[in-house]
């Protein structure tokens, strides 16, 4: 998923509401919670998952016993086992404490070899269960998400026969350009994965100057866009620009302030929709290009591919370094005031190019115009939806360079254009243009619907809203740090689990044979002891260790017994933390 979207305000999303998160695998199921609540439902969740693995001991721990009982007798060992094993169903929640238990047992004897082993293996499953409680509780969290408030997705109307209309809905968009400008100037794997760009040289021109064609490409999913469904969808956007020497008109001179100027003058047989374009440094000191929208053509499919062009305004612009590039290339030039060397020479071509935009879904294509079930058979998008899609009409890389005006070209962002007409002719190309307004219409396409949400409040007062309350655009999802999805699966089964291994371990130690190690409970073993021995208790050692001995009487006059020696008497075995316990018996 690309998410380089801009953080949404409060008023735009959904709160404590159900909805599909999207993702390439396909929707998954979700709830959307303010941010500070996530962090609540994380930190209950690792207590979920750490009394879960209390109920998970205690059935691998029974069972593992269970079957060292049979074992024993199996064997024909007696019924006498380890220390350990009081130890390890003692602390079965609390694996720390089965590990400080049995260190201080090897401490104080002389342990077999198998007891390290053991040891081994509870520092294994300790270091395991604390991974988990770390790694799994976050998994509840899919991604800074929540759906859209329908009621907040605004989109200008642009109405083409009133220009204060047209105008204001022009105004409106271009914040929008400048945030996809801003996000694609980050270094992203993405971006470079997604977005081609590539130029080849095609020769020169019967007067020496060089041809070129660029080729783009890009394309967005379901999941980029945000749609809570329909990951499968698809928009594949691919253009080309060659240079174009043809619409040239002629070159002439002015004279400003003693300084010769020269203008370039292109004229374009399109019926007057464009007439004469002059560029000249009259037009700004940095480089500048103005992007002229053309007509649909049949492409991939009917009236899928649109035509555009650029014009550069390039000439007379100094520079330090030389330029062979067809919009910069440069000739020698002596500034007397700064020494720039070079300048851009008049005659630069125009950039003719096509691009096509063409919709997929499930082995169906279409264009914007026809984004429903009649041409995409399953695709049921709401209205409003529908609507902002259809902007993507036309070029976005031509619309992206209209509203971004002086800041549209790689170029002009390098220049010394406050100052001087100074930029670094070297550095500077077709291609670096056109990579770069490509790369800022790709993230303007991914951003489209979450961007119908970013216009000011008060919007629909310089133009209409085309979305209406009965379109309904309430499909995809917008983004913010402030609020969490959550994936409702796993919030659900995490309890459902702990229930679930609770039950088991119930049935287990109760209604199966297993319950036979409920005997090694410390307080079934200690009401054993005091029974055989009513009298008997710890008792301080002259050494400092706590010994238990058996009151007979007068303190002087009490038998120690230390802990590490066994009881034996009348050919029977009691054992209180001795070497050798008696196996429990139903």
């Amino acid at each position: 998923m690309v998410v380089l979207a801009a953080s949404q305000p409060r008023r735009t999303y959904l709160l404590w509401t159900r909805f599909s998160y999207p993702t390439e695998h396909g929707p998954q199921d979700a709830y959307s919670v303010p941010s500070w609540a996530a962090n609540q439902f994380n930190s209950a969740y690792s207590i979920i998952v750490g009394l879960l693995m209390v109920e998970v001991w205690t059935i691998i721990i029974a069972l593992a016993l269970f079957l060292v009982f049979k074992w024993q007798r199996r064997q024909n060992k007696g019924s006498v086992l380890h220390p350990v094993v009081p130890i390890l169903w003692n602390n079965r929640g609390a694996i720390d404490g089965s590990f400080i238990e049995i260190s201080k047992y090897i401490k104080r004897e002389n342990a077999r070899p198998w007891v390290f082993f053991i040891l081994f293996l509870i520092m294994t499953a300790w270091v395991a269960q604390t991974a988990v409680a770390i790694i799994i509780p976050p998994m509840i969290i899919l991604s800074n998400a929540a759906p859209v408030d329908p009621k907040t997705v605004y989109t200008p109307y642009s109405d083409p026969l009133d220009f204060s209309k047209k105008e204001a809905a022009f105004a409106l968009q271009v914040p929008a350009a400048l945030r996809a400008a801003g996000n694609s100037a980050f270094p992203s794997d993405i971006l470079d994965k997604r977005v081609m760009v590539n130029t080849e040289k095609l020769g020169s021109s019967s007067n020496g100057e060089q041809i070129q064609r660029t080729n783009y490409s890009y394309n967005v999913t379901g999941v980029d866009f945000g749609l809570q469904k329909y990951p499968d969808l698809k928009l594949y956007v691919t253009g080309s620009c060659i240079t174009d020497y043809e619409q040239l008109n002629h070159t002439s001179y002015e004279t400003v302030n003693e300084k010769v100027v020269a203008v370039d003058t292109y004229k374009f047989s399109d019926g007057g929709i464009h007439g004469n374009v002059r560029v000249s440094l009259f037009n700004g000191r940095p480089p500048i290009a103005f992007f002229l929208a053309g007509v649909f053509t049949k492409g991939t499919l009917d009236q899928s591919n649109i035509t555009w062009s650029a014009i550069i305004s390039s000439i007379n612009r100094t520079s330090f370094s030389p330029s062979t590039d067809p919009w910069y290339r440069t000739e020698r030039f002596q500034d007397s005031d700064v020494g720039a060397a070079y300048m851009v020479v008049p005659g630069r071509p125009i950039l003719s190019c096509w691009e096509d935009n063409t919709w997929s879904y499930k082995g169906f294509n279409s264009t914007a115009s026809g984004l429903s079930s009649d041409h995409l058979p399953g695709l049921e998008l709401s209205k409003g939806v529908q609507k902002i899609f259809g902007f993507i009409n036309g070029s976005m890389v031509g619309a992206m360079g209209q509203q971004l005006g002086s800041f549209a070209l790689q170029s002009g962002l390098k220049s010394l254009g406050f100052y001087r007409p100074i930029f670094d002719a070297g550095a500077s190309s077709i291609h670096n243009d056109l990579n770069r307004l490509v790369r800022i219409a790709f993230v303007a396409t991914c951003s489209l619907l979450s961007d119908s949400t970013l216009f000011p409040i008060d919007a629909s007062a310089k133009t209409d809203n085309i979305i209406t309350a009965q379109d309904d655009p309430s499909d995809f999802v917008v983004w913010s740090s402030d609020v969490t999805a959550l994936s409702v699966k796993l919030l659900i089964a995490f309890p459902s689990i702990l229930v679930g291994s609770w039950l088991c371990a119930i049935l287990l130690l109760f209604f199966t044979p297993v319950r036979l190690v409920k005997g090694l409970d410390s307080s079934s073993m200690f009401a054993f002891i005091q029974k055989q021995h009513p009298t008997f208790g710890p008792t301080p050692h002259k050494d400092g260790r706590v010994n238990w001995q058996e009151h007979t009487g007068d303190f002087d006059t009490e038998q120690a017994i230390e802990t590490k020696h066994a009881e034996k008497k009348d050919g029977g075995s009691t054992s209180i933390c001795c070497e050798e316990i008696a196996t429990p018996t139903e």
